[in-house]
């Protein structure tokens, strides 16, 4: 169970991380004008997806929604400085 738990929280968290990244990197290399609306649209749809995730499997009382909250804190928290 434990290791279970823990391949499932470290395949969230890295998988999170990847596409923050792509979002990241696709802002910088296309340097368009626009390219700040992409970021402003696609992060805050990725912290909504989780925040989902988690309200999902919180009603299921499941104890992986435990980082997906963690997840959507640490981008909430990230969020501003990344702005």
């Amino acid at each position: 169970m434990t290791s279970a738990f823990n391949i499932h929280k470290t395949i969230a968290f890295l998988l999170n991380s990847i596409i923050v990244g792509l979002i990241i990197y696709f802002v910088f290399k296309t340097n368009s004008d626009k390219s700040p609306i992409i970021f402003m649209v696609f992060y805050p749809a990725l912290t909504i997806l989780n925040l989902l995730i988690a309200i999902i499997l919180g009603l299921f009382k499941m104890t992986q929604a435990k980082f997906y909250k963690q997840i959507v804190i640490g981008q909430l928290i990230l969020f501003v400085p990344l702005i």
